[in-house]
Order: C-alpha cells, then sequence, then structure tokens
C-alpha cells in the first residue's frame, strides 16, 4: 500500500528528490533499484541505499523500489517539498542461494533476468549467451539486468560470463515470459591472469560452447534437448530412467531394455566416451541433447576413433551430456 508524503510546499522551479533505502533493520539496501513514475524515470541507489532524481517538475509522483531478496516497496510523493530525504523501508525475503525463478506468466517467449555475484551486488557487462539463440552480443546493464527478447519457446541453454568471476552454465524450459537471478562468485583477487581467464569461461571450454551454440541453430525437429528442468522431477533416477519420462524419449524410440547398453556420448561437448545412460544420475546432468542429424558436423568431429572405430558420416548425430556444475 502507497504511502502518501505529504510536504510542505515550496514554490519555484524544477527540484530533485533525494531518498536513502534502509531495511526493517535500518541497515542501507545497496544499488536497489529506484523507479519515478510518471515519466519512467529509473536510477540506482548506491552503496549507502542514497539516491537523487533530479530535474523535476511540480507534481505529484510515485517512486517504486525494488531489490533481489526483498519485497517492492513504494511511496507517494508531492512536489515542491521542503527536500528533506524520502526515507523507504523495505521488508526482506528468505535467503535464496541458488537460481531463483521471480516469475512465469503469460504467452510471450521473453527471458530477462538479473546477474549477481556472492555478495548479492549486480555484476555489471557480463555476456549472456543463450546457444541458438537470435539475440547476440547481450550484456548486463549497470543494474546487472538483461533481456532476450528474440528466445525461443522450449529448452533454453544459457551461459553468462565475465572475467573474474566464475561462469554460470545452466538450462531451463521456457513456456512464458520469465525472469531468474542467476548467481556468480567473484575470483579472490592476485591470481595469474591467465588461470582467471580460463577460470572466467574463456578457456578451451569455450570452443565446447561455440560447438553447442552451432548445433542448436541447426538442431531439427527430429532431435532435442532435456533441460536440468526437465529432469529435475526424476532426480532419484538414471539418467536412462528419467529420460523415458520426458517427451525426448519418443524422438530417441528410448525403451528400458536399452538402457545398460553401450553409448558414444560426449561429455560437456568434449569428451567422448562408451557408456551406458544409466551410469549417470540424472541429478548430474544439467542437459542433455540428443540429434538424430547433425548439420553442424561437430559430433562427428569430436567422436573422432573413440566410438567403434569411426565416426560415420559427417551428419550422424550424436548424444552430448552437459554435466551440472557445482
Amino acid at each position: 500500500m502507497a504511502l502518501l508524503l505529504s510536504l510542505p510546499l515550496v514554490e519555484g522551479l524544477a527540484q530533485d528528490i533525494r531518498g536513502r533505502v534502509r531495511d526493517e533493520n535500518g541497515r542501507p539496501v545497496s544499488y536497489a533499484q529506484v523507479g519515478l513514475e510518471p515519466g519512467d524515470r529509473r536510477v540506482v541507489a548506491d552503496q549507502n541505499g542514497e539516491f537523487v532524481i533530479t530535474a523535476l517538475r511540480t507534481g505529484e509522483y510515485t517512486i517504486r523500489v525494488r531489490r533481489i531478496g526483498f519485497e517492492p516497496a513504494q511511496v507517494a510523493v508531492r512536489l515542491p517539498s521542503d527536500g528533506a530525504p524520502i526515507i523507504i523501508t523495505m521488508q526482506s525475503l528468505p535467503r535464496l542461494l541458488d537460481s531463483v525463478r521471480i516469475r512465469e506468466r503469460g504467452p510471450v517467449a521473453r527471458y530477462t533476468g538479473i546477474v549477481v555475484d556472492d555478495l548479492d551486488q549486480p555484476v555489471v557487462g557480463a555476456e549472456v549467451i543463450a546457444a541458438g539463440a537470435a539475440d547476440l552480443h547481450v550484456r548486463t546493464d549497470s543494474a546487472g539486468h538483461f533481456r532476450l527478447l528474440k528466445a525461443q519457446k522450449g529448452t533454453i541453454v544459457l551461459r553468462v560470463r565475465k572475467v573474474g568471476y566464475t561462469p554460470y552454465f545452466g538450462s531451463l524450459s521456457l513456456r512464458a515470459e520469465r525472469e531468474d537471478t542467476i548467481r556468480v562468485k567473484r575470483h579472490p583477487q592476485g591470481l595469474p591472469e591467465a588461470y582467471i581467464l580460463a577460470e572466467s569461461g574463456f578457456g578451451r571450454d569455450t570452443f565446447a560452447f561455440i560447438e553447442l551454440d552451432s548445433r542448436m541453430r541447426w538442431k531439427l525437429s527430429s532431435g532435442g534437448v532435456a533441460s536440468r528442468e526437465d529432469l529435475d522431477p526424476y532426480a532419484d533416477m538414471d539418467l536412462c530412467q528419467a529420460l523415458i519420462r520426458t517427451p525426448l524419449a519418443g524422438k530417441m524410440m528410448l525403451r528400458e531394455s536399452g538402457c545398460s547398453a553401450p553409448r558414444c556420448v560426449i561429455i560437456d561437448g568434449l569428451q567422448p566416451l562408451v557408456r551406458p545412460l544409466n551410469a549417470y544420475m540424472a541429478s548430474e546432468v544439467e542437459a542433455f541433447e540428443f540429434h538424430l542429424k547433425d548439420w553442424s558436423g561437430t559430433l562427428h568431429d569430436r567422436m573422432g576413433v573413440w566410438c567403434g572405430g569411426h565416426a560415420g558420416a559427417r551428419d550422424a548425430g550424436g548424444l552430448v551430456i552437459w554435466l551440472r556444475r557445482q
């Protein structure tokens, strides 16, 4: 419920609104997102929770404040005022440590999110890559936000990286408009530059994700990808038993009798191995790719001579298991 602040009227020219965002214990809420209506003005509070919105005309306004981990808050303000700072109190929510779905609604296949570090601070300028999506060169803004406007409904395999932070790799099932919080961890300072680059997602595995992007762009309807969210309901089963219970089983013609049969699989897009699908637990797998045909040719190149002595035709399909990152 909005709180109307009736401030003493002082006639004059355009004025500023100054404020401070704090929690229920009086501590500052750093980097809260502050929006002003009407006018659609947006600023981000500083480390002390303080903000200023400048050059406003006489009238009534609503200030809306958002911050990950807190309930949204709003206050109504009337200008002109005496210039005293406005105190906005936000109620904290229980702390969530993993990637958090905030909302999912409506028919629009739009995916948005915010990237924060292990101290809940926004990560600015992080690269956001959705394999196979048309959204290119997406980076987080000054509040850590990003938006994929052209994301297709279905499975999205997402990678977020920035030098100095652990990369994020995850999969999800996009069925409607959705917003997530993605957490990355800052690397300790003083480490060798080459190590930081590799551990930030700019090492050898970069090629694996380039190939994944190529396969997703050329993916045929005869293939498909099972996301972590597809497998989570069957986390206590082996991967084969879990896949049987997903829509991908029909395309693979997967039966329980074939669960123990050795198959050529590529682990994390790099390492070819011959293993049965029941050698892995569903809880270990982030995403699973099945391609009856692979027009990108990347699976052929990765299989080499490891799988049955030959890789078959260049457009032959295959299986890829992406393991979950800790």
